[in-house]
């Protein structure tokens, strides 16, 4: 009974003192001390949940409650936009969102349609078509259209580009070029992947021991990195763990 009630008088001493730094009403620090339990209960339901519920982080853990119970309300949104204003920005809007939920065709499909006019070199219509024909492994396409992008927009810096390139290029057999390309995104691209494929393809080409050096720089990357930065390369690093076991 004693640990109880000490437990029970730190709860009222917290929820006191948190009624009077954050301007609650008296009545609260009245109810809180002189009928605790009630007072307890009452505090926690009308005042710290709602607290709660409005932090970011409670606002992301129901974005992504929301997003598990209805994965395709943003899509409907996105059609319902277009449906209403078919613009560009909303037929992309609603492109990304097939790539998403995997409806590939509908992606490319968009995207098409997108490309015309004084956008037929939209750098990002062009590499979100490019995302959906390597996904879809129409690896020639994908090589033009990134190609169309990097002659039609030479400032345009993008990573995740030049990867698809040099994935497509491999894909077509291209082997030095696509070695090129991997070699050069491996010095500053921000992830493991480039570097893991580098390193895949320098062992596809027999190349081992360059190959094997790669691997092993991943994993001791892989050491310092945040944990949130660890859990984004997991994959890669996975296979950087098999490739030198």
């Amino acid at each position: 009974m004693e640990i109880a009630g000490i437990f029970m008088l730190l709860i009222q001493i917290g929820f006191a003192v948190h009624a009077m730094r954050h301007g609650q009403s008296f009545l609260w620090v009245f109810l809180i001390i002189f009928l605790p339990l009630l007072g307890c209960i009452l505090y926690s339901v009308m005042v710290l949940l709602p607290e709660i519920i409005q932090s970011r982080t409670a606002r992301q853990g129901s974005k992504a409650l929301l997003k598990t119970l209805d994965p395709q309300k943003e899509l409907r949104k996105r059609r319902e936009a277009l449906e209403m204003s078919d613009t560009v920005g909303n037929r992309s809007a609603l492109a990304q969102e097939y790539l998403k939920h995997g409806m590939l065709d509908d992606a490319i499909e968009l995207y098409g349609r997108s490309l015309t006019g004084m956008y037929r070199t939209d750098p990002n219509l062009l590499l979100g078509l490019a995302k959906a024909l390597v996904e879809t492994k129409n690896f020639e396409r994908a090589r033009e259209t990134l190609e169309t992008l990097f002659e039609a927009n030479p400032d345009f810096e993008n990573q995740e580009a030049h990867l698809l390139y040099a994935r497509s290029l491999e894909a077509l057999g291209e082997m030095d070029r696509a070695l090129d390309e991997y070699r050069a995104l491996a010095k500053y691209s921000a992830g493991a992947e480039a570097k893991c494929r580098h390193a895949l393809l320098l062992k596809r080409m027999g190349k081992t021991s360059e190959a094997r050096a790669l691997f092993e720089e991943i994993l001791k990357d892989a050491k310092v990195a945040s944990r949130h930065s660890y859990r984004l390369n997991k994959e890669w690093v996975d296979i950087a763990k098999r490739e030198v076991s």
